[in-house]
């Protein structure tokens, strides 16, 4: 499994600059001894040592690439509206700490990061006609529904018949509907495209007219559907429909943690980024061609010395050795 992009503790940032100030230094005492801040940055360094430099090196390659101002601005406007919306900085500090972040700036960082490499893979990615236009001809337009979720058959197929009754269709989901989030506004899921929805809903209401009611319930794992259509967008030409087309295309990218490890491969081995401490040696292994990984040159190192060892004892032996290494 691929990892994904990885996160900085400033938490670790911190001891990496307290170590370097002054190594000797004691940061706690035990009645088993000392512990030093040499102890701690080498504590902090194998267990998120990779992750922390992972993060360092992806914010300089990207920002050297595509960094400004904007981005920057941009951060520090999201975050400032984050805080207001949790009531000030003592509520959002404790929201942090819940979730793993040591303060603000730690958060802001990830903030930043995030629109980086964002903003690579709008600039590393383009669609060619030919596939703007097959993603045409398998698209649907937007489309809106009422629907009554229950939790068993007998019950939406006696809903079904009030409907067919006369019943308004509104006032059933108010009274009936499961689905919190939309019984109240009469069941009505707002405008979605394909895609949104599970598949056995989104196939039968995209089936519907409008006006049009699902005579038989619709099974799902939420429970049993009645569903309406109420507005069905009309499909517009494909020079009508490119710039959404695309949008959507591009969107489907930036969500496909697959794709933008591809991109930011690119990026990162373009940059020729050199790690001089080998305890980190792998930080950016899973950006880099399989060969030219840590575990690569480790295993390249244990090939190396087993050769040298082979040449000590015959020929003989170091072709065999050589031989099975290969094999490996």
């Amino acid at each position: 499994m691929k990892k994904k992009f990885a996160l900085t503790s400033v938490a670790f940032l911190t001891a990496i600059t307290l170590a370097g100030c002054a190594t000797s230094e004691t940061v706690a005492t035990t009645p088993a001894g000392d512990i030093t801040k040499d102890e701690l940055y080498d504590a902090m360094k194998a267990s998120i040592g990779e992750t922390v430099l992972q993060r360092l090196i992806l914010i300089d390659v990207l920002n050297d690439k595509i960094g400004d101002n904007e981005l920057e601005a941009e951060t520090e406007a999201e975050l400032l509206t984050t805080i207001e919306q949790y009531g000030g900085e003592e509520t959002f500090n404790y929201i942090l700490s819940q979730s793993g972040f040591a303060n603000k700036d730690e958060y802001q960082d990830v903030l930043y990061l995030n629109k980086l490499i964002e903003a690579a893979v709008r600039a590393e990615t383009t669609f060619t006609d030919e596939e703007v236009e097959a993603y045409y001809e398998a698209y649907q337009p937007q489309i809106n529904v009422q629907h009554i979720l229950v939790a068993d058959e007998a019950t939406a197929v006696d809903l079904i018949s009030q409907i067919n009754a006369g019943a308004d269709f509104a006032e059933l989901a108010k009274a009936n509907s499961t689905d919190t989030a939309t019984a109240e506004n009469g069941g009505e899921t707002g405008l979605f495209g394909a895609g949104e929805m599970v598949a056995a809903f989104e196939e039968a209401a995209y089936a519907l007219e409008v006006g049009e009611v699902t005579q038989t319930p619709v099974a799902t794992e939420y429970g049993y559907h009645i569903i309406k259509m109420i507005e069905k967008t009309e499909k517009g030409t494909l020079e009508e429909e490119r710039e959404n087309i695309e949008t959507v295309m591009m969107d489907e990218k930036l969500a496909d943690n697959d794709y933008l490890t591809s991109v930011m491969s690119t990026i990162v081995q373009a940059a020729n980024v050199e790690i001089k401490d080998e305890d980190l040696a792998a930080a950016i292994d899973q950006f880099l061609p399989a060969e030219e990984t840590s575990s690569s040159d480790a295993t390249s190192e244990s090939a190396t010395s087993e050769e040298a060892s082979s040449e000590a004892t015959s020929a003989t032996e170091e072709a065999e050795s050589a031989t099975s290494e290969s094999a490996n």
